[in-house]
């Protein structure tokens, strides 16, 4: 099999690059307005499926667009896929109930499936590795910049108009990135053959792309574990306004974004397995340090807490997208990217629903011991108090000890993912890492 590519770096690399920041949108804008939704909507007890509709439908199409565009090329999958979560974008904004709204953010996961997943995957296939480090760190700026304008645009958006507003960000940019694309990247596309159908998965899933799975699954419950319940800490228990909890996470995109670039560096001279276990390591002693945050925490100390998280969770998903991209050829590298982003997809589903279902149980727990059995969860977040028996500080009490067994839970998965890259086999990325 034979493939070629004409390239214009500069605007490709731009609409990669908004490609990656309508998926960033979704860590700042959306976790941003979600307390807001839930007041509004009257929701507190499905605010997790939110996030779990967007990223179930994701984790069912991630495996699907990879392998078509091992079948059928990058450029029209990844530009169906841009397509399908604009129209999601658009319908989100549109919704009038929270119901309507988790279905339309399971049309716009629809899509999203297609873009993180087959944006690193071209990058795998244009860009050498020893440039590729730079690459991601540039894309993995996209964070930082959505970190920036993620808060005070969807915090104007939320005070100005309504929460609703704040999904239609995602348009422009979408259409903005699908005519980028059309304009710099075109493939000379050969499908590829086989003999046997099993061929294709041949050297993709191995001892090696097992653990490199397992951290990156492992950290990305804990990435949208701190995403929304320290928004909803910084919000509901410190008593910021959506535009101030969204700049007070800021330190985390920055430490994101030079972990990202000087993990892939290092995971290059010193190999895979080594930048891991570091990564790991500083990624327990962020999770000690959110464990210790109550009600009384100087705000200044969780956004410290949150920046050290970021150096952790940046090196870790940095280093396990690099291995799965140069543990496989071309005409694997969709399908190795698309199980990887698959896994990345159900840890973020499995970190918001699961913790969500931990948060439920331990509020309605914690209420009943106090005297208050068959409080209606969702109206939590409502005017205050739930009735006229509960108090405002009994709520915020409840919530902070609901947060803080949240921490404790991803505290103890920090601690998996060290064990994980110590057992995992040692790894080269074309550096003088040892093999």
């Amino acid at each position: 099999m034979t493939n070629a590519f004409s390239i214009k770096k500069g605007p490709l690399l731009a609409a990669l690059m908004m490609v990656a920041f309508l998926v960033a949108m979704e860590s700042t804008v959306v976790v941003l307005a979600t307390p807001i939704i839930a007041k509004d909507l009257a929701g507190f007890e499905l605010m997790s499926l939110i996030f779990a509709s967007y990223l179930i439908a994701c984790a069912i199409t991630t495996p699907i667009f990879g392998r078509l565009a091992d079948r059928f090329g990058r450029k029209p999958i990844l530009s169906i896929g841009i397509v399908i979560f604009v129209v999601g974008c658009l319908l989100c904004g549109l919704a009038t109930s929270m119901v309507t709204l988790i279905i339309f953010r399971a049309v716009k996961g629809l899509g999203g499936g297609a873009l993180f997943n087959l944006a690193y995957t071209i990058i795998g296939d244009v860009f050498p590795v020893e440039k590729r480090a730079p690459i991601l760190g540039a894309l993995s700026a996209v964070w930082g910049v959505a970190g920036v304008a993620g808060p005070v645009i969807g915090g104007f958006l939320i005070e100005a108009f309504s929460w609703q507003a704040v999904f239609f960000v995602g348009i422009p940019i979408g259409l903005a990135s699908l005519l980028l694309l059309g304009i710099s990247f075109k493939e000379d596309f050969a499908p590829p053959t086989y003999k046997r159908k099993l061929d294709h998965w041949a050297g993709i899933i191995t001892r090696l792309s097992v653990f490199t799975n397992s951290i990156a699954f492992v950290a990305c419950v804990i990435l949208l574990g701190i995403d929304v319940y320290l928004m909803l800490y910084l919000q509901d228990i410190l008593g910021c306004s959506p535009l101030v909890a969204g700049l007070a996470v800021l330190p985390l995109s920055f430490s994101w974004l030079a972990a990202s670039y000087f993990s892939g560096k290092l995971a290059i001279r010193f190999g895979g397995k080594a930048v891991l276990v570091v990564s790991g390591v500083v990624q327990v002693i962020a999770g000690a340090l959110l464990v210790t945050i109550d009600q009384n925490t100087p705000l200044f100390l969780a956004i410290f807490y949150a920046f050290i998280t970021g150096f952790g969770l940046g090196g870790l998903l940095t280093v396990t997208t690099i291995i799965i991209q140069e543990s496989v050829g071309y005409e694997k590298r969709g399908t190795a990217v698309g199980i990887n982003s698959l896994v990345k997809t159900v840890g973020q589903a499995v970190g918001v629903s699961g913790l969500g279902i931990v948060l439920n149980l331990h509020l309605a727990s914690y209420f009943a011991g106090a005297g208050h059995e068959n409080l209606d969860i969702s109206s939590l977040l409502q005017g205050g108090t739930v009735d006229s028996l509960v108090s405002s500080e009994t709520i915020i009490s409840a919530l902070d000890s609901g947060i803080e067994l949240l921490f404790i839970i991803m505290l103890a998965l920090s601690i998996a993912s060290v064990a994980l890259a110590l057992l995992m086999p040692r790894v080269s990325l074309g550096g003088t890492g040892q093999e």
